[in-house]
């Protein structure tokens, strides 16, 4: 039996569905793993270009593979019972080197454990953590841009998304997708294959390329944000949203790869004369043997795989647009043509930061005549892409004050809302957030009850639509009473859209 039909085939099988999602996350629209596309390919080339050293090796069968393919396909299973397909990604870094170790053995391997290594950039981060580390990226970029442009006098006021120029027309946005991830992901992927295939075997030189990869790409952003303030001051927005941003993006790609191969000149090539490579033990054994793995991993692969492609059927995809914009009392505030527009533009990476399209994000003048901001979530199986709150409050830009729970028994009998009280970074002012999450007969406001309401019901594949409904309210002053005030706005708000929002979902 070759080591293709007993080991490769079933695990393709297997993890078919786990590659469609990384391909879907390789093209979408933040383009953050758009590198995913080529290193396939330059594995591919590399294992080719290699082929006279491993193939003059007698292949093996190496059962040890076993401590890295077990926990590998146990991760991908748990990720397709619960589908949480970022976990089931995960588990590849594992599987894909466990398979080639027990399928050919660690001499023929020897050599192409880091062309392995290369699945770790193949794997997109969780959505929730990728959001994350964009947002926290950008505030890096944007506080360093414009340090390094008042640095040379262009004096630079920020105002949330916006930079502004005293005594200039227009304003940079910094869009989400400006924070540097792609650079940072692509650069370290570059970082790795010239460390370890087109240099020396030093391993100075590749643990200095892989960490000084990543901070080039952090102080080349903010030196791209520092030239477009430039561009701001010298040749207006137009110019700095259009062209010179292009001209800036490809000035900030050339000069990383020029950083970089300067820094790879410099560095030691080789640890020395006296460092030879350990031949190491290899307990092989003959590929006889290979059918036992065979029946265990083809009878795990329709499993693994039929679990990952069933999934109940989703609902429509229009409830949350489906929400009324005035009701008892408030009424809905439309967004400028600017803020829709920008809103638009940046459509494609909430969807993405949140696993679906079905969410709207609204303000409303209240009955009091205050403002309530609504954020509203319908979710099917992508539940798990549910958020807790915080996360989305500290990636919006705000310092989180208190977080806590406070009961809502006029919106529901036993009802506890997540509260979360924070300062906006940009301009100062004070938010106080409530959020609820619920089905159509149940219920919560705490996002860990949120998880096991929902855990055991995708153990069963059981189709249960819900909804995340987060509401917040400014602060008109700093004491209590105002901060009594605002928490009663949001609480008449949840009590008015509740029956609405789960008329939705029948």
């Amino acid at each position: 039996m070759t080591p293709f039909v007993a080991v490769f085939l079933p695990l393709l099988v297997a993890y078919a569905p786990t590659w469609w999602w990384c391909m879907q996350r390789w093209s979408a629209e933040t383009q953050y793993f758009a590198h995913g596309w080529l290193v396939p390919f330059v594995a591919t080339w590399l294992v080719w270009q290699r082929r006279a050293t491993w193939s003059s090796v007698e292949r093996g069968t190496d059962l040890r593979a076993w401590w890295l393919l077990g926990p590998a396909l146990l991760l991908h299973l748990a990720g397709a019972l619960l589908m949480v397909d970022s976990w089931s990604a995960a588990s590849l870094c594992l599987a894909v080197p466990g398979a080639a170790w027990l399928a050919l053995g660690r001499a023929r391997l020897r050599g192409l454990w880091p062309v392995l290594g290369l699945v770790f950039f193949l794997v997109p981060l969780p959505i929730y953590v990728e959001g994350r580390v964009a947002f926290e990226l950008k505030e890096a970029a944007v506080v360093g841009g414009t340090w390094l442009a008042d640095l040379f006098g262009l004096d630079v006021e920020r105002h949330g998304d916006h930079l502004h120029l005293r005594d200039a027309p227009g304003a940079l946005y910094v869009a989400p997708a400006c924070g540097g991830l792609r650079s940072l992901l692509a650069m370290s992927t570059l970082a790795y294959c010239l460390a370890f295939f087109l240099g020396g075997t030093s391993w100075l030189r590749r643990a200095v390329l892989l960490v000084a990869a990543p901070l080039f790409a952090i102080a080349a952003n903010s030196v791209r944000i520092a030239v477009l303030c430039a561009f701001l001051r010298w040749r207006g927005a137009e110019f700095a949203h259009g062209f010179g941003h292009d001209l800036a993006n490809v000035g900030e790609w050339v000069a990383l790869l020029a950083a970089l191969l300067l820094l790879d000149r410099v560095l030691p090539r080789a640890d020395g004369p006296g460092a030879v490579p350990s031949a190491g033990r290899d307990v092989v054994v003959r590929s006889a043997s290979l059918r036992g793995p065979a029946v265990a991993l083809w009878l795990l692969a329709p499993l693994a795989c039929g679990l990952a492609l069933y999934r109940p059927a989703a609902g429509p995809a229009d409830r949350a647009a489906g929400l009324p914009s005035s009701f008892q009392g408030h009424e809905f505030v439309p967004r400028s043509p600017e803020a829709e527009a920008r809103f638009q533009r940046d459509r494609g990476q909430f969807r993405e930061l949140l696993g679906t399209d079905d969410f709207v994000w609204r303000t409303f003048r209240a009955p009091d005549g205050g403002f309530v901001n609504l954020t509203a979530l319908f979710h099917d199986t992508n539940w798990k892409s549910v958020h807790p709150p915080r996360i989305c409050i500290e990636g919006s830009g705000f310092d989180v004050q208190a977080d806590d729970t406070v009961a809502l028994p006029q919106v529901a009998a036993g009802l506890h809302a997540s509260r979360i009280v924070a300062r906006r970074r940009s301009d100062g002012r004070v938010f106080v957030t409530l959020t609820v999450y619920g089905t159509r007969d149940w219920l919560a406001g705490d996002y860990r009850a949120f998880v096991w309401h929902h855990l055991p019901r995708a153990l069963l594949r059981q189709a249960v639509s819900g909804f995340q409904l987060r509401v917040e309210s400014p602060l008109a002053g700093a004491d209590g009473e105002a901060l009594q005030r605002a928490e009663a706005r949001c609480v008449g708000f949840l009590q008015a859209l509740l029956p609405y929002a789960r008329e939705r979902l029948r």
